[in-house]
């Protein structure tokens, strides 16, 4: 006799997604939160949605495919994540998008997506907004909440996962799906599953959205799978974003008016590149990075006018705002110097490497052509008279860990025999090895798809289903 056909860990988009496609699959459910509140890290997501083939793509005249996607994902992972899994991604990715939409979701448009030749991303109001649908969604169908309430173990019965156990009670369930999100508020688990990581960082390092979201990311999965002799996937893959030292909560977004050199004096990348790029080229430099911009860039403060045609207004990072830079530069957050050569050897570099970069810098906004990184024109300013700045740049900000239970293409939990783990499903940020070193815009597609899949080949284990042979086990 089970309290619930499924139960799961998590009130993400994965977590919710699962609910709502067990309850579809006719199975009592419970969604077991830790916080206080529904949602966990997903509620603050910008959430955009990569995704192939969508009737929003074809509104547009984008002509795609999850074929396409499916090798530009694997080909940017460098063939690192399982084929199966990756394909499962790719072709449900489009499902996602148009379920939402049909649920009510406004898709706001379709923006250029990292390594792809068309654009894919799919932008929506917001994680909040998505959370709020989901939720919605699964009180409508009948899951029940149990908040703040952390499971300490898995409850297992002859090789097969059948409730789970909290301080003070023991649930039965027919199956199980985690769904509690990645390890980047753990540090003693980001020490373990992402080393390079953390020596990239050092103590900048923090959750995106600052260190009082790190409740939201405890890597409670990790624990819970080695209990039951789960297999762990996606070591040491992870994305993280730039931010300067003086703030901790930063949009990755910078001002186009900067020039980004390593120790070196060298320019390193297109600073107003995505986060991929970003990612690759502080880590190329090092760890750690230089903005570098006169007087005169500091009192801008605007972006420049929006071109013709452009699919969205140019904005400016308000951690760059004159005012700003102004008061970080008396602190002594942000080097300042009246001299180029002063400047490089308050940040400690070569004085001849920094002024050959400016200068060379300086030639292309002359000639309106970046000919070393491709950098728009339009928001290029030459370096002109001091004092000049130069702002330390590293990876601080985690963005995702893909460190977890390894799955299949059906969401189940993989052991150390390389069987399936009986009635037990991972989905989300905490299924290892889903979303690789290249996220290709999917950590939120790859939420909705699992999480759609881990529920309903849950819902029908628990109703006795073949374990072996989930409701996605099909060709999508």
């Amino acid at each position: 006799m089970v309290d619930f056909d499924v139960v799961v860990l998590g009130s993400g988009f994965a977590g919710l997604r699962a609910a709502i496609a067990a309850s579809e699959g006719g199975a009592s459910v419970l969604v077991i939160e830790a916080q206080a509140d529904v949602g966990g890290r997903s509620q603050y997501s910008s959430a955009g949605i990569m995704a192939a083939g969508t009737r929003f793509q074809r509104a547009l005249g984008i002509e795609d495919s999850p074929a396409s996607l499916f090798e530009q994902y694997q080909r940017a992972n460098h063939w690192q994540i399982d084929a199966g899994v990756a394909y499962r991604l790719a072709y449900g990715c489009a499902a996602e998008v148009e379920w939402l939409a049909d649920h009510g979701l406004e898709i706001k448009g379709v923006l250029p997506s990292p390594d792809s030749d068309v654009p894919r991303t799919h932008r929506t109001p917001g994680g909040q907004a998505i959370i709020e649908l989901l939720r919605t969604r699964a009180r409508a169908q009948g899951c029940e909440f149990a908040m703040g309430r952390r499971v300490e173990r898995l409850v297992v019965s002859d090789g097969v996962v059948t409730g789970v156990a909290t301080a003070d009670e023991e649930l039965a369930a027919g199956a199980v799906v985690l769904a509690t999100g990645g390890l980047g508020g753990n540090p003693e688990l980001l020490e373990r599953f992402a080393p390079s990581l953390v020596a990239a960082t050092g103590d900048w390092l923090a959750p995106v959205g600052g260190r009082e979201l790190a409740r939201y990311a405890p890597g409670d999965a990790i624990g819970l799978a080695e209990s039951v002799g789960a297999v762990l996937a996606g070591l040491d893959m992870w994305e993280a974003t730039i931010r300067p030292g003086y703030v901790e909560v930063s949009s990755q977004m910078l001002p186009g008016w900067i020039v980004a050199v390593d120790r070196s004096g060298r320019r390193v990348v297109d600073e107003t590149a995505g986060i991929v790029a970003m990612q690759s080229a502080v880590l190329a430099a090092g760890g750690e990075v230089y903005a570098i911009f006169d007087e005169a860039a500091r009192q801008a403060g605007d972006p420049p006018p929006t071109p013709a045609g452009a699919s969205r207004p140019r904005r400016i990072n308000p951690d760059w705002r004159p005012e700003v830079i102004e008061a970080m530069a008396r602190d002594g957050k942000v080097a300042r110097a009246e001299t180029l050569s002063g400047l490089a050897e308050k940040i400690g570099v070569p004085s001849a490497g920094l002024q050959a970069t400016v200068a060379r810098y300086n030639g292309f906004v002359a000639d309106g052509t970046d000919l070393d990184h491709r950098k728009d024109p339009a928001v290029m300013r030459p370096i002109g008279d001091g004092p000049y700045y130069a702002v330390a740049l590293r990876l601080g900000s985690v963005a995702y860990t893909s460190a977890g239970p390894r799955i299949d293409a059906d969401a189940q939990v993989i052991g150390a025999d390389n069987a399936p783990i009986p009635g037990l499903y991972a989905a989300g940020e905490c299924a290892g090895g889903v979303v690789g070193m290249h996220m290709a815009g999917n950590p939120v597609a790859s939420c909705l798809v699992f999480g759609r899949v881990a529920g309903a080949g849950a819902a029908q284990f628990a109703r006795g289903g073949n374990p072996l042979v989930s409701p996605g086990a099909a060709t999508p």
